[in-house]
C-alpha cells in the first residue's frame, strides 16, 4: 500500500523518486522501505503496543527488557515507555515505576498528558490513553476511567482482544460511576462479540466484570451464579491465574459484604488451598490480599483477637500503599474497641486523607462516624459536626 501511494503522488506531483527522497535518505534505504524491510515508526509502535497491552503476568521480563529505552523516532520511544510503565505498574515495581518517569516520562506527560489537546500518531495515542486508563484505575478515579477508555474503545478494532478487554474496563467504571443501564449494554454487546466469533477464552473474565454490575443491583445471588458460570469457563481461558484470583476477590467480597461469614471463611480457605499449588513467589505475592480477606471476616465478626493477628500478618506482608493503608485502619478499630480513644484518632488521622483521595466509601464511613463520637465524647463538637456532615454527605451519594 505504500508503495502504491508513494507512486500515486509522485506521478501526481510529477516528482520522480530519487527527487523525493534526495537530502532525506539513499536510494538503497529507500528501496528497502518500500520493499517493508524498514518497517514505519507508526508500524513498530503498533507492534509495541500490541505486544504490550496484554496483562502483565502473561508477558515475559526478559521481552520487557530487550525493548529498546531509545529511538530515533520520538512514536517508538515514547510508545515503548508509556507500555514499559503500564507493565511496571501492573506488577506494583514501585522502584521500576518511579524511575521511567523522573528519568524521562515526566517531561513528556507535562507536554502530551491531555490527549484531547494534541494530535498524536495513532499508536502513541493508544498508548497514552491507555497509560492513563490504568493511572486512574489505581486511583480509583472511576469517571476518568470511563472518559479515557471510551477514547480507547473508539481508536481500538472492535472484536479484538485488546478492544473485548477495553470492554470490561468500560463496564468496571460504569458500574463504579453507577451507570448501570450503560454496564448492561457494555455486557451484552460485548457478550455477542464473543459468541459470535467463538471467542470463549474471553468468558470468564467477562462473567467475572458482570458479578460486578449484579451485586451492584443488589442480585447477590446472580452476582454468584455469575461467578460460578466465570469459574466453569476458566478452562477455555489462558490466564487462568489472574481469574482464579478475581474471582475468589469477588466472592469473598460478596459474602463478607452480605454478611455470610462462614461462608467467606470457607473461600478463604479454599483460595489458600489453590495457593499452595502455584510458586512461591506467587504466594508470597498473594499474602497482603488473603490477609486483608481475614481482617474484614474477623472485623465484621468482631473477633478482636483474630483481627489483632491478622493485621500483625498484613503489615508484614504489605507491599502497596493501600494494603499499608488498610493495616492503619485495621489498628485504628482495634483501639477503639478497646477503649484507646487517642490511639483511635491518632490511627484514623492517618489513614483518613488516603481514603478520601480514593474515595474509598467502605472504609470512610466507620472512620467519620467512630471520629465523629470520640470527637463529641471529647466535647470537641466543632469536629464532631464536621465528621457527622461528612458522613452525611457520604450516605446522600450511596
Amino acid at each position: 500500500m505504500l508503495k502504491e501511494r508513494i507512486e500515486f503522488l509522485s506521478k501526481r506531483k510529477q516528482i520522480s523518486r530519487k527527487d523525493l527522497v534526495e537530502g532525506l535518505v539513499t536510494q538503497a534505504h529507500f528501496a528497502n522501505i518500500l520493499a517493508d524491510r524498514y518497517p514505519l515508526p507508526e508500524d513498530l509502535a503498533e507492534v509495541i503496543f500490541e505486544q504490550m497491552s496484554v496483562p502483565a503476568s502473561v508477558i515475559a521480563e526478559d521481552i520487557v527488557h530487550a525493548l529498546e529505552d531509545r529511538d530515533d523516532a520520538l512514536t517508538v520511544e515514547l510508545t515503548t515507555a508509556l507500555m514499559k510503565a503500564v507493565y511496571y505498574q501492573q506488577l506494583n515495581d514501585a522502584s521500576a515505576h518511579e524511575y521511567i518517569h523522573t528519568s524521562y516520562l515526566n517531561f513528556y506527560l507535562e507536554k502530551y498528558g491531555r490527549p484531547d489537546d494534541v494530535d498524536l500518531p495513532r499508536p502513541l495515542a493508544k498508548a497514552l490513553l491507555y497509560y492513563k486508563v490504568q493511572y486512574y484505575r489505581s486511583k480509583l478515579a472511576s469517571v476518568d476511567v470511563l472518559t479515557h477508555a471510551t477514547r480507547l474503545s473508539e481508536l481500538s478494532l472492535p472484536g479484538s482482544e485488546f478492544w473485548l478487554s477495553v470492554q470490561n474496563i468500560k463496564m468496571e467504571a460504569y458500574i463504579q460511576v453507577k451507570q448501570y443501564e450503560e454496564a448492561k449494554q457494555v455486557f451484552d454487546l460485548t457478550m455477542r462479540h464473543v459468541y459470535d466469533q467463538r471467542l470463549f477464552h474471553r468468558l470468564s473474565g467477562l462473567y467475572v466484570a458482570y458479578s460486578g454490575y449484579c451485586f451492584a443491583m443488589g442480585l447477590v445471588q446472580e452476582a454468584l451464579s455469575a461467578l460460578t458460570m466465570a469459574e466453569a469457563n476458566l478452562v477455555y481461558a489462558g490466564n487462568q491465574g489472574d481469574l482464579v484470583t478475581a474471582i475468589a476477590n469477588n466472592r469473598i467480597v460478596m459474602l463478607t459484604m452480605t454478611g455470610e461469614l462462614d461462608q467467606a471463611q470457607s473461600e478463604i480457605e479454599r483460595f489458600e488451598s489453590l495457593l499452595q499449588q502455584e510458586p512461591e513467589e506467587t504466594q508470597q505475592a498473594m499474602k497482603p490480599l488473603v490477609s486483608v480477606y481475614r481482617c474484614e471476616v474477623a472485623l465484621a465478626r468482631k473477633n478482636w483477637g483474630v483481627l489483632a493477628q491478622s493485621v500483625d500478618q498484613l503489615l508484614n506482608s504489605a507491599t502497596t500503599q493501600d494494603q499499608q493503608m488498610s493495616a492503619t485502619f485495621y489498628q485504628s478499630h482495634l483501639a477503639l474497641a478497646h477503649g484507646d480513644r487517642e490511639v483511635f484518632m491518632e490511627r484514623a488521622l492517618a489513614c483518613l486523607p488516603y481514603f478520601e483521595s480514593v474515595q474509598h466509601v467502605m472504609r470512610l464511613e466507620p472512620l467519620y462516624e467512630g471520629m465523629a463520637v470520640v470527637s463529641e465524647d471529647q466535647r470537641k463538637y466543632k469536629e464532631a459536626a464536621m465528621y457527622y456532615r461528612k458522613l452525611v454527605y457520604l450516605l446522600r451519594k450511596k
